[in-house]
């Protein structure tokens, strides 16, 4: 995790977000960048710092379970000042080619800043398991073997740089490696799969996901 503080003439005590905050920032593209910050931990914040790399404005800044207010905009750094409840989520959209951010900090009520983590990649992934049965029916046939295709095509970086690695885990202690890759199942059963991703500066993320293989396929399926 990076972090880059302001210059100041205020002593300011940056800590990291405590494990089990969950993820505290989203990136998504859709006609402009959005960007959202989300408040998972136990108790509000005061404040919210976003450090672009370059001069920016926000074409929408709005919140759920948030308050907040822009305080200043200076050089590429918004501060909003407000509260932010636990689990409000603040987002702020701004065009697309627009400068990247570079760093974000929660602020709470002593002045305390929390580093967000905004360079980690997003992992993401797809696959699909066609219907099935666990109970035999008139009509059913053995469901397994059966090939399935993983997929990590929408994983993203809000970097917007490369992923330069994709590793598959299954709870059964298979692994592969590829941004799409393919699973023989020979057994019924629930499984769960992780997918983890690293950007070419090193940062990873990862996505849990369970499905169930099924005994049996059946004509109505």
């Amino acid at each position: 995790m990076r972090t880059r503080m302001a210059v100041s003439v205020v002593l300011v005590v940056v800590c990291f977000a405590a494990a089990g905050f969950g993820r505290p920032y989203e990136w998504i593209q859709t006609d402009r960048n959005v960007g959202l910050f989300n408040n998972s931990g136990e108790k509000p914040f005061a404040g919210l710092r976003v450090v672009f790399t370059s001069e920016i404005v926000p074409l929408q800044a709005i919140g759920i379970g948030t308050d907040l207010e822009l305080l200043s905009n200076e050089a590429g750094i918004l501060t909003f000042t407000g509260t932010v409840h636990p689990f409000g989520t603040f987002e702020i959209d701004w065009s697309l080619g627009g400068p990247r951010i570079d760093a974000a900090f929660w602020i709470d009520a002593d002045g305390v800043e929390w580093a967000i983590d905004v360079h980690s990649p997003h992992a993401r992934m797809r696959f699909h398991v066609p219907p099935g049965s666990d109970e035999p029916k008139a009509g059913c046939a053995p469901y397994v073997p059966i090939d399935i295709e993983f997929a990590g095509t929408w994983s993203k970086d809000p970097d917007g740089l490369s992923i330069v690695r994709y590793q598959w885990s299954w709870s059964d202690g298979v692994q592969l490696e590829g941004e799409t890759v393919t699973r023989t199942f020979w057994v019924p059963g629930d499984y769960t799969v992780i997918l983890t991703v690293w950007d070419a500066e090193g940062f990873s993320d990862s996505q849990t996901e369970t499905l169930h293989i099924y005994r049996y396929r059946c004509t109505e399926d």
